[in-house]
């Protein structure tokens, strides 16, 4: 693993998936929430959600690794750590009756969201700062 060299373009575009999975995420979850149902498609959305945050902090950490974003902002880095610790909250909380779960659901998405917005535009902000476009 230590041979193999990762683009920071790689980072760049499954920070765009994830964005656009915890947007996916978060929406699935209000509509859940408005109806008082907790699906199969919010669920997934969640998996999906915590797959590519767990993706994107591996590919950052290969990144530090390789000497490249060591000076990015630090709260780069804490936006992506609560983004996962949101979506993993889901899980902890209790399941009382599947309205109290799909609004669980859709105020952690929500929450995911923000952070992994922030985390998404700080970044991109900081690279386009380092590189003075």
């Amino acid at each position: 693993m230590d041979q193999i060299i990762v683009a920071p373009a790689v980072h760049a575009a499954v920070g765009g998936l994830t964005l656009l999975l915890a947007l996916l995420t978060a929406g699935l979850g209000l509509y859940g929430a408005r109806r008082g149902e907790f699906g199969r498609a919010q669920a997934a959305s969640l998996i999906a959600l915590q797959l590519a945050l767990l993706l994107q902090a591996a590919i950052g950490i290969k990144l530090l690794d390789q000497g490249m974003g060591a000076l990015q902002k630090y709260v780069h880095y804490l936006g992506g750590l609560g983004a996962i610790g949101l979506v993993t909250l889901f899980y902890w909380l209790p399941r009382r009756t599947p309205a109290q779960t799909a609004r669980n659901a859709a105020w952690l998405g929500t929450a995911a969201l923000t952070f992994v917005a922030l985390s998404f535009f700080v970044g991109q902000f900081y690279v386009r700062q380092q590189l003075g476009a």
